[in-house]
């Protein structure tokens, strides 16, 4: 099993990261605006992207609000993947982000891409968490 592992220096509060990547809103400011997220427990992502026939699913499986998120792929090619964020608060009030994407079968062309797709989306999830303005990666 190969890995996606990341971390990023964030200049927000734990809460606006965490609301980034927990909440349809948050989501809809630097992922894709096709999204819905439900929070807690048991709760599902879906995340739709242009030129891909279905919503891929995520199940919330930890949900530790401002420290702690937890989604288990369901389908598509995330399917038997886990993606784990960590929100870990800096001495300063800045936040780093450590993420990692775990449970690929092969690093093969799709985990490549996958890895090079992470780096540039939170580049957007970074300025969408420190300025509060929305620039999703994926519209419509």
């Amino acid at each position: 099993m190969a890995d996606i592992a990341m971390q990023l220096h964030i200049e927000a509060d734990p809460d606006a990261v965490y609301t980034a990547i927990s909440t349809t809103e948050g989501i809809h400011g630097w992922f894709t605006t096709t999204a819905t997220a439900e929070q807690g427990v048991g709760g599902r992502h879906e995340l739709s992207f242009p030129g891909v026939p279905e919503p891929w699913r995520l199940r919330v499986t930890e949900d530790v609000p401002g420290k702690r998120l937890v989604l288990a792929g369901e389908n598509g090619p995330w399917t038997g993947t886990t993606q784990t964020y960590e929100v870990l608060t800096q001495p300063e009030g800045d936040v780093t982000l450590r993420f990692t994407h775990s449970g690929f079968r092969a690093v093969d062309d799709a985990y490549r891409d996958f890895t090079y797709g992470w780096a540039t989306k939170f580049t957007q999830l970074k300025a969408y968490a420190e300025t509060g303005k929305p620039a999703p990666f994926f519209t419509g």
